[in-house]
């Protein structure tokens, strides 16, 4: 059992304890104030003070004595910020957190324990990528904020080359390719099908792996007792790894002899070449929609939900979420989980979508498709979003950065640079 284990389960054993009475209202939070006493509750997070300025003054309105403060972070530094004010003693009562961030921080926050929010509760409450959140103890946040990854693709390139509707599978991603790919005299690409196959200029090349992973069946990360482990390379069934077929397909498209050639490393960031109109299709986040659009008013683009598999039992993306987490630093534990309950309600929960274009982390307000095109298709992602406990995001990236390379240059075969990377992220679960 690593040093991480043993500490997570000897904390939770008396967090357990103590959050069902503080929760429960046995005893009261530390400083005394119970649901009718109000307080300050202060909370960071990485959404624009902008956007949520509006809604807290609401907030606060309608929820006297109870003051919410919020503190925008960068999300760059959010992680060092809060070491930081930790290290000095104080702390905000609640933080934003982000998945990258659950393996790093779990041992600093009040689980909110199933005898005050089922577990049952919970799955039925919020979309399944909220589910990082769950432990042994219970939730370590509620679901606050969704961010999908979903397709842009260029209506004027697919159009030219005939073709009348996006993509649904990878399958016919890697049909159509050819036909989307132009070359100058000299060979050189000059407008590529999709950016897959290179590390360095691929927005987002981390999360499309991982997607590309997550829908072959790995969770790249499993739960074991008291922490997890990595399961990256390990076998689907007796003689296939799912993630080397993954690979695979990711690093075929810089492959200048395989017919999919769309990709390589000479090549602008992928983002840009798409917003030069260089690109069919760029899988993005959801909430890049209106800096693409700003960007370049004159890009006739649209959006569509990632490609699925050939006949995959399942639809899913990936995508980015971040819940409500109570701090063990926290001076008003009881009343910070009920403004995070207040904050994840239904009503708080449409708002917040509203303000700033996102779809909600709710089942019950998922059920309600809106009239917006796009917002239509960012629902329905969001409804089949997954992730994955990231032990270290920086040591994470430089991972699979390796990984691709290995296998872009030859150094390594799909199967030797997988289980490489296999080792390198178990490594991180051991500390």
């Amino acid at each position: 059992m690593t040093n991480f284990q043993i500490v997570l389960l000897s904390v939770f054993g008396f967090f357990i304890l103590f959050a069902i009475l503080l929760f429960s209202g046995l005893i009261p939070g530390l400083k005394g104030g119970g649901s009718n006493s109000g307080g300050t509750v202060v909370l960071w997070g990485t959404i624009p003070d902008s956007s949520m300025s509006g809604l807290l003054d609401e907030f606060n309105r309608q929820n006297k004595p109870t003051v919410l403060a919020y503190v925008e972070k960068d999300p760059d530094t959010l992680d060092r910020d809060l070491v930081e004010t930790l290290a000095s003693g104080s702390g905000p009562d609640l933080i934003m957190l982000p998945r990258e961030l659950i393996y790093r921080h779990a041992d600093k926050l009040y689980p909110i324990p199933y005898a005050t929010l089922s577990k049952r509760d919970f799955l039925n409450t919020f979309v399944q990528e909220g589910e990082l959140y769950l432990t042994d103890a219970g939730a370590l946040a509620l679901p606050f904020r969704i961010d999908p990854m979903v397709m842009y693709f260029n209506r004027d390139i697919l159009s030219n080359a005939g073709i009348s509707l996006p993509p649904q599978t990878w399958e016919e991603i890697l049909a159509i390719a050819p036909k989307l790919v132009t070359k100058d005299s000299s060979g050189n690409i000059t407008q590529s099908a999709v950016s897959f196959g290179e590390y360095g200029n691929v927005t987002h090349a981390k999360d499309i792996i991982a997607l590309l992973a997550i829908q072959a069946g790995n969770p790249i990360v499993t739960p074991v007792q008291g922490g997890f482990k990595s399961s990256f390379g390990e076998t689907s069934n007796l003689s296939l790894r799912s993630t080397d077929e993954a690979i695979r397909y990711y690093t075929g498209f810089s492959n200048p002899v395989q017919p999919q050639y769309s990709w390589n490393k000479s090549l602008p960031n992928s983002r840009n070449a798409f917003l030069s109109g260089a690109l069919a299709f760029y899988f993005g986040y959801a909430s890049e929609l209106y800096g693409l659009r700003n960007s370049n008013p004159h890009l006739n683009f649209d959006v569509g939900r990632v490609p699925q598999a050939k006949g995959a039992p399942a639809v899913m993306t990936i995508g980015r979420i971040d819940g409500l987490a109570i701090l063990k630093a926290s001076q008003s534990p009881e009343l910070a989980y009920q403004v995070a309950t207040l904050m994840t309600g239904s009503d708080f929960a449409l708002k917040l979508a509203k303000q700033i274009f996102l779809p909600p982390p709710r089942r019950d307000l998922l059920s309600a498709k809106p009239s917006d095109a796009y917002m239509n298709i960012f629902y329905a992602s969001a409804l089949i979003s997954r992730g994955w406990v990231d032990p270290s995001s920086s040591d994470t990236s430089a991972i699979f950065r390796e990984l691709i390379e290995n296998v872009v240059s030859g150094r390594l075969r799909v199967n030797e640079a997988v289980t490489n990377a296999d080792g390198e992220i178990g490594k991180l679960f051991e500390n």
